[in-house]
């Protein structure tokens, strides 16, 4: 059951917005006048509950004095047995509004004068005292708040002028221009990284007389050469967009990307091996080769390549690429190839490069 009424909830307004005009109207002027007619209701009954209360209270103090003026009066009476005098009296007392009944009664609890219902209301009873001796009692019976009513006639009245101001409140409503509803704005998908490009081919450098230096020169020597070979290791990464290859093992990395990854590596290796040809004061010999990052097949090569510092090494399974057709000068070994340099063209723009480095 409250899954239907949920549902039906749900689906109200769509059969609201199907309607016609007209009959929105009528619907918007009926709950305007349910609200008017709801609220003057609770006003009313209010102020209803206040009288009722302060005129509840009024007529009880109103049978206390009777029932005590009664007794005062009915003393002489009760002793005299006179009933018609008592029975005159509290007909007379009968006429209060509050008052629906009056039972006057001797010592002996025999009824001496009874006007009205004495079943009726509540019950107020004074004693009839003759020198400190039970003489009789009076008993008054009171409905506290019987002469108030509500004011059905005012609620009446309020609920017919309400309907011509439900109407005119339900066409002026109708006459507002259409709240546009708000476009739903759809989530931007937030934009996934894009993958880091594969490395195809690595620039490895190996130092051949690293041991040797340690027993030549002092500790400070040795970390500037190191700080010093790091400084150009960083900049040909900058120059030829390269990365550090986290897999280098013992020798140090250098990982290219792209399609022309090749003959980035073997320019960056050329230039490598030219500027540490211009400072021979380090003594330091490095073997450079290019191999791929991945080889087709398990293999001892590239061993030999970084076994020696006469040229750049280049693997085997590299010699055929596109991107270093007609553009480097080499020879061929039974592990690969050994580079020594560029065509005309590619060399005269590398030289100006290492000319433009050393000069800075």
């Amino acid at each position: 059951m409250i899954a239907f009424l949920i549902d039906k909830s749900q689906n109200l307004p769509k059969r609201l917005a199907r309607l016609p005009q007209h009959r929105r109207q009528q619907l918007l002027a009926a709950l305007i006048w349910l609200v008017l007619a709801l609220f003057c209701c609770a006003v009313l009954g209010h102020y209803y509950g206040q009288q009722r209360d302060a005129a509840a209270t009024r007529d009880r103090a109103e049978a206390r004095a009777a029932a005590t003026f009664l007794a005062g009066q009915s003393l002489e009476r009760i002793v005299a047995g006179d009933r018609i005098s008592t029975q005159l009296l509290t007909r007379q007392l009968l006429a209060l509004p509050a008052i629906s009944g009056i039972t006057v009664q001797d010592v002996e609890s025999n009824p001496l004068a009874q006007v009205g219902d004495p079943e009726r209301g509540e019950t107020v009873t004074e004693p009839v005292v003759l020198h400190d001796s039970l003489a009789g009692s009076v008993t008054v019976n009171v409905v506290p708040g019987s002469g108030v009513h509500f004011p059905w006639g005012s609620l009446l009245l309020v609920l017919v002028f309400a309907l011509p101001f439900s109407a005119a409140a339900a066409l002026a409503a109708s006459q507002l221009p259409a709240r546009r509803a708000m476009p739903v704005m759809e989530a931007t998908p937030v934009p996934q990284p894009k993958p880091e490009p594969e490395v195809r081919v690595g620039l490895y450098i190996r130092p051949l007389n690293w041991v040797q230096l340690g027993n030549q020169l002092s500790r400070s020597a040795l970390d500037s050469l190191q700080s010093e070979l790091e400084e150009r290791l960083q900049l040909l990464r900058r120059i030829y967009d390269a990365r550090p290859l986290e897999h280098a093992g013992p020798h140090r990395g250098l990982g290219f990307c792209g399609e022309d990854a090749v003959f980035r590596a073997v320019c960056c290796g050329l230039l490598l091996r030219e500027l540490q040809g211009a400072s021979r004061a380090t003594g330091l010999q490095l073997a450079v080769a290019v191999v791929p990052a991945r080889t087709e097949s398990f293999e001892f090569s590239g061993e030999q390549l970084l076994s020696q510092a006469r040229d750049l090494s280049l693997h085997g399974e590299l010699l055929e690429d596109e991107s270093l057709a007609g553009r480097i000068e080499s020879y061929g070994v039974d592990w690969g190839a050994q580079v020594t340099g560029l065509t005309s063209p590619y060399q005269k723009l590398l030289d100006n490069q290492l000319h433009q480095l050393l000069q800075a």
